[in-house]
């Protein structure tokens, strides 16, 4: 009698659970539904505000991006051709790079000729106060002007300096750009 008593208070405990579970579960999901659209249009400001500085796009310019429709790889977001007035001013491609703290979406900027033009550090998880330092503009334009096949290192003679104490950063942040350059180039000509 008493096995029977236990098997159906468990079976009320499971079947509450299962029903909290349930009301969660549609919460979150509504709540995702519902914010999916601002989520995306703070990110989509995001992604423009990045070019725009990585462009140097004044106030009254206006920004105009032509999608790059493709198989791109699961790093690579997307790789933009950036027109300004209808002027053609270079390339950007959206990086997703593997950091300390996970992942880093990067938007790097090149010019028509395809040098890097700047690079701009969208969103990251680093450590604050250090890995988080690779997002720093004296850090980024070290690569300015370059293409790809640089070299990262502490020690003076590298191309690009890495921060000290943030090897992991550095190096994904590296990594990213030089994937980044890997794909523009492999673009078809238009």
């Amino acid at each position: 009698m008493e096995n029977k008593s236990y098997i159906k208070n468990m079976a009320v405990v499971a079947l509450k659970l299962l029903l909290i579970c349930s009301v969660i579960a549609g919460v979150v999901s509504f709540v995702y539904t519902v914010t999916l659209g601002a989520y995306q249009a703070n990110l989509d400001r995001e992604i423009r505000q990045s070019m725009a500085t990585v462009f140097e796009i004044g106030e009254g310019e206006k920004l105009e991006l032509t999608v790059y429709d493709g198989a791109l790889g699961d790093d690579i977001k997307d790789i933009y051709t950036v027109s300004v007035n209808g002027e053609t001013v270079g390339y950007c491609v959206n990086v997703v790079g593997k950091g300390f703290g996970g992942n880093m979406d990067i938007m790097v900027g090149y010019h028509p000729d395809k040098t890097i033009r700047g690079v701009s550090i969208v969103s990251h998880a680093e450590t604050p106060g250090v890995g988080s330092k690779v997002s720093n503009a004296d850090h980024l334009s070290q690569y300015n002007g370059h293409s790809d096949g640089l070299t990262i290192s502490k020690r003076p003679g590298a191309d690009i300096t890495a921060i000290s104490g943030a090897t992991i950063s550095s190096n994904a942040v590296h990594a990213a750009i030089e994937r980044a350059s890997e794909a523009l180039y492999a673009l078809p000509a238009a």
